[in-house]
């Protein structure tokens, strides 16, 4: 899965912000303990218009689910 790579400030800056009237940034770590934020394209195209926009400018790279 592609996502977004967030620095621990920038995780910190969104998590659980709104970025429309129903829907929050909900950050992961991955198993490298690297932060991502996954969307969709519906998700970009909702983010675009916001304060939130320089999510879509992050560098992009696999997110790798942590093991149970």
């Amino acid at each position: 899965m592609i996502g977004y790579i967030l620095t621990l400030e920038q995780k910190n800056a969104i998590q659980g912000q709104f970025y429309s009237e129903w829907q929050v940034f909900s950050c992961a770590l991955d198993v490298n303990n690297i932060w991502f934020i996954v969307l969709s394209e519906q998700d970009e195209s909702e983010i675009i218009n916001t304060e939130y926009n320089w999510v879509l400018n992050l560098p992009k790279g696999e997110y790798i689910p942590p093991t149970i």
